[in-house]
């Protein structure tokens, strides 16, 4: 399903791609709160980590959007 269809349906954004990327804020907030808990200090991008911090990110960006994706599909059922 793509969240931004042309008149005939075809191009635009996923859906999925759309909400993860609206929860991003959100996963950037939950990434530096578990960081925080587990050292007890502010999490920071680390030069040597970026890859693995926007990966972490971004896993739980997909998470929240499948989530999202599956919340919508039991309000249409």
């Amino acid at each position: 399903m793509k969240a931004f269809p042309n008149m005939t349906g075809e191009k635009g954004m996923d859906l999925r791609d759309y909400f993860a990327a609206k929860a991003m804020p959100l996963a950037m907030k939950w990434v530096e709160h578990n960081y925080n808990e587990q050292l007890g200090k502010g999490w920071m991008w680390d030069e040597e980590e970026y890859e693995n911090d926007a990966g972490e990110i971004a896993a739980v960006a997909y998470f929240i959007a499948d989530a999202m994706m599956k919340a919508r599909e039991h309000e249409s059922a």
